[in-house]
């Protein structure tokens, strides 16, 4: 019995090779033969190459997985559209925008929005906050300028880099009139996937905020805390509360011209560790 929920993926070849090792493990005759001849295939050929990666599933063989799957209209769509990602993978700016369509119409899923090498070009804390200060009414397309507005120093070099960076990745663009404007609604960035440049990012961001704890008027920050005891196998319900209401707090108060640009920080981690067996040593 089919037991992965798909939405879990971001990759649709990761699903695959997921499914694949599961019905191994309940099954030990099962082989990319059987699977091929239950998806009604002539042959192997396409479905090691699909799980390879060295080609992409047309119409025919996406509706072959769909019908195999038994999926819904939702997950269908899904599945689809992370074919369409994999397709476009080669083209960062479409990329980022198949990914916020995605992430608008399945905010149930985990999605990965760039991957390491496209991320790291803006992992730095100031290359999100340039990308969001466009927003902003008295923006100016000034390294002097964006620096004086940025409350932690910045180089004035880092921030023409990012400014080329940001819009050869098509995360800003110009407008007829030449004016920067950001491009795309809420950039995400990986859920449950480890990357050195998100780590750097959120440790630059944690210490952004230490700072802003000592140094910004309480009137016009808010820091809180809560301790409590829960059962760890609740961690995924309780990540998924905190991502619905990341997405809800966005929609809410982001303006597409604002004063001033803020960072939104949610920290959950266990302060207590489990007991090492010593005697299992």
């Amino acid at each position: 019995m089919e037991t992965l929920n798909l939405k879990t993926y971001g990759d649709y070849r990761d699903f695959l090779k997921a499914h694949f090792k599961e019905k191994q493990s309940q099954n030990k005759t099962w082989s990319q033969g059987l699977w091929a001849r239950r998806l009604g295939l002539k042959g192997t050929s396409s479905l090691t190459k699909i799980l390879t990666g060295e080609r992409e599933p047309g119409k025919v063989i996406s509706d072959k997985f769909i019908h195999y799957f038994n999926f819904n209209e939702n997950e269908t769509s899904y599945f689809c559209d992370l074919i369409r990602l994999s397709k476009i993978k080669d083209d960062p700016r479409l990329k980022v925008m198949l990914m916020e369509k995605m992430g608008r119409e399945y905010p149930d899923a985990n999605l990965r929005i760039l991957d390491d090498k496209s991320f790291t070009i803006i992992s730095n804390w100031f290359g999100m906050a340039i990308r969001e200060m466009v927003r902003l009414e008295d923006f100016q397309e000034d390294p002097v300028w964006i620096q004086s507005r940025l409350r932690f120093p910045v180089q004035e070099r880092e921030i023409q880099q990012t400014l080329v960076d940001l819009l050869q990745q098509g995360l800003i663009k110009r407008t007829k009139l030449g004016n920067l404007v950001s491009s795309m609604g809420i950039l995400r960035t990986t859920d449950d996937v480890s990357s050195e440049a998100i780590k750097s990012y959120h440790e630059q961001m944690l210490d952004n905020a230490k700072i802003s704890l000592r140094e910004v008027n309480v009137e016009m920050r808010e820091f809180t805390a809560e301790t409590l005891t829960i059962n760890t196998a609740n961690i995924p319900a309780a990540k998924q509360l905190i991502r619905e209401f990341k997405a809800k707090f966005s929609r809410l108060l982001e303006e597409q011209k604002g004063n001033e640009t803020y960072q939104l920080q949610i920290q959950f981690f266990p302060i207590s560790k489990e007991l090492k067996d010593e005697n299992s040593h």
